[in-house]
């Protein structure tokens, strides 16, 4: 974890799939998604940020015309 540790700080977020890949070839096996999230990220206080549903900016009506 601490490689992954000093890109978050400089960077202030981490990407999922760089670390899957660097855990699966590690493991020389497969490793799901939600392992990595539940078993790794979420041990260390890391939390999930998903993008909005929308944007701020966005205007229904003029979607909708």
């Amino acid at each position: 974890m601490s490689p992954w540790a000093e890109l978050a700080k400089e960077a202030g977020l981490l990407v999922l799939s760089p670390i899957r890949a660097a855990l699966a070839q590690q493991l020389g096996r497969p490793v799901a998604a939600s392992v990595v999230w539940r078993r790794l990220l979420a041990r260390h206080g890391w939390r999930k940020v998903a993008p909005d549903t929308r944007h701020p900016k966005s205007d229904p009506a003029a979607q909708a015309a």
